[in-house]
């Protein structure tokens, strides 16, 4: 009995230590899942997909985003901004102006009769507030909407039409620092003179984000048109009644639409978290799947659709960023070496500013920092056989002698000034010294002695060849002279031995006689 039970208490520990074990994996396998990170947001349709921070001027996410796109919406965007501009410039408010449907209006609404054109179906010279119109623009994408209010604005506050207020629409776009968009119509319907990108739609959108009345208009499930009728989001991320199965509490309004019967749709919304305000867009997606079964009519989206893209780029972005300090003023990123300094030979480096960023979320990730110097105010010197970075005195507080380049997780993610953390005059003694030395040691010097130095050898050499010449030219002489004498020589010497015979030979005659 006692050997039984010996066994079933060794059996039982065993089973609670394998339990134990597996708990302790299954929670250490949980932990690392939580600490995991994605670095994208498993977007894998191909569409335009853009994510940017506002407060940091930071883009999160791109996909496309240089790429030149229609408008599409983002013309409906830029149309509000230039009516609210209109409106402040003339002290009126949207409540209360009202507005008259042109024909221009009606017939720049795109094709009416086709499902897939957001309209109102507004009647010519039938009047509405701006307000309820910008509502239809912004909530309804309503084609006629927008139209109406261009038409009108163009012809009433800027003595034109409805093309006049296309052209403050393009200089809005000018102040705005969108360098590669032109608009043609307010609608956003196809058109060859209409174009943007992506980063352009974001940077529009930044804007519009401004205009808080509007960005509020925007952000509701349904509102009632001139007091009688109630219109749905066509934003499916605000209301689920034409389509269902797309809504996110965190999406902040905006607008939703598509360029033409084929497709080419766009969304674009704002989410906001922690005091950080993220501008979303998901463009050239599939268009709405338009189905009719007698009386009914059904809305839905394929795979790979802009609200499932952009339900994913929303999420990854709110859950997995953090708020990273990168650089602080305080913090010493490098040294120099202070030639001719009068009270140190050497500065510190920091960074000109404080600098955070969003990252992802990486455990154990930390911003790496290069410094690279300014090789017009910094150079290697020699110091006890080793080279260093050096600056020549004076060195001000703060002044400029680098940049440093920030990295996280292998990626740039910020660039900040290198600068001198303190100042340090130049010693006047250690100057002129210092300028003796340049000038015996330095480069000019140098040269003047290579000067002296090969007039010297020019004129040893002038002097040796001056040598040559008189010692050839002596010679020369010598052997001239001694040609010279001797037929003079031998000229007496026959003249001599002449006159001696001669006179033998009188002297013989004498004798005979």
């Amino acid at each position: 009995m006692k050997k039984t039970r010996f066994v079933a208490l060794a059996l039982a520990l065993s089973m609670l230590f394998s339990l134990f074990s597996a708990f302790s994996v299954s929670a250490e396998g949980s932990d690392a899942s939580e600490n995991t990170v994605p670095d994208n947001p498993g977007i894998t349709s191909g569409n335009v997909a853009v994510a940017y921070c506002i407060e940091d001027n930071q883009f999160l996410w791109t996909d496309r985003i240089d790429e030149k796109v229609d408008p599409v919406v983002a013309s409906k965007l830029m149309a509000c901004m230039v009516v609210c501009d209109i409106l402040a410039e003339r002290g009126l408010s949207m409540d209360s102006t009202e507005v008259t449907v042109t024909e221009e209006a009606i017939k720049s609404a795109g094709d009416i009769y086709d499902v897939r054109i957001p309209v109102m179906g507004l009647k010519k010279e039938s009047v509405y507030t701006v307000k309820d119109l910008l509502s239809a623009t912004l909530v309804a994408c309503a084609n006629d909407a927008v139209a109406a209010l261009a038409s009108f604005f163009g012809q009433t506050y800027l003595g034109g039409d409805i093309n006049t207020f296309v052209e403050r629409m393009n200089k809005k776009a000018v102040t705005l620092g969108l360098e590669n968009t032109n608009f043609a119509n307010p609608t956003g319907l196809e058109d060859p003179d209409q174009y943007t990108t992506p980063r352009e739609v974001v940077l529009l959108t930044t804007a519009f984000y401004r205009y808080n009345d509007l960005v509020n208009l925007s952000n509701v499930e349904s509102f009632v048109f001139n007091l009688k009728s109630t219109v749905r989001n066509k934003n499916y991320l605000k209301s689920n009644y034409f389509v269902n199965g797309f809504l996110n509490k965190n999406a902040i309004g905006l607008i939703a639409g598509q360029l033409d019967r084929s497709g080419n749709y766009s969304l674009i919304t704002a989410s906001q978290k922690e005091g950080r305000t993220y501008i979303f867009a998901v463009m050239c997606a599939s268009g709405m799947i338009v189905e009719k079964e007698e009386d009914k009519i059904t809305y839905s989206f394929g795979e790979g659709n802009a609200y499932a893209d952009m339900n994913k780029l929303i999420d990854w972005v709110r859950n997995s960023f953090k708020y990273l300090t990168v650089a602080t003023t305080d913090k010493i990123v490098g040294e120099l070496r202070v030639n001719l300094g009068s009270s140190a030979d050497h500065v510190m480096v920091v960074p000109a500013e404080n600098v955070e960023k969003l990252v992802l979320d990486i455990p154990d990730a930390i911003p790496e920092a290069t410094l690279v110097y300014d090789e017009t105010s910094v150079y290697k010197k020699e110091f006890n056989g080793k080279d260093y970075d050096t600056i020549d005195a004076p060195v001000s507080a703060g002044q400029k002698v680098g940049t440093i380049i920030y990295s996280y997780n292998g990626r740039e993610i910020a660039r900040v000034d290198a600068v001198a953390r303190e100042g340090i005059e130049s010693d006047g003694v250690k100057a002129t010294l210092d300028n003796a030395k340049n000038f015996l040691f330095g480069g000019v010097m140098k040269t003047v002695l290579y000067v002296i130095v090969g007039l010297v050898a020019a004129w040893i050499l002038f002097s040796v060849i001056m040598a040559i010449v008189r010692s050839v030219k002596r010679v020369k002489g010598k052997n001239g002279k001694n040609t010279e004498k001797e037929p003079k020589k031998r000229k007496k010497e026959k003249a001599a031995k002449a006159k001696k015979n001669e006179n033998d030979l009188n002297a013989t005659t004498r004798e005979m006689r």
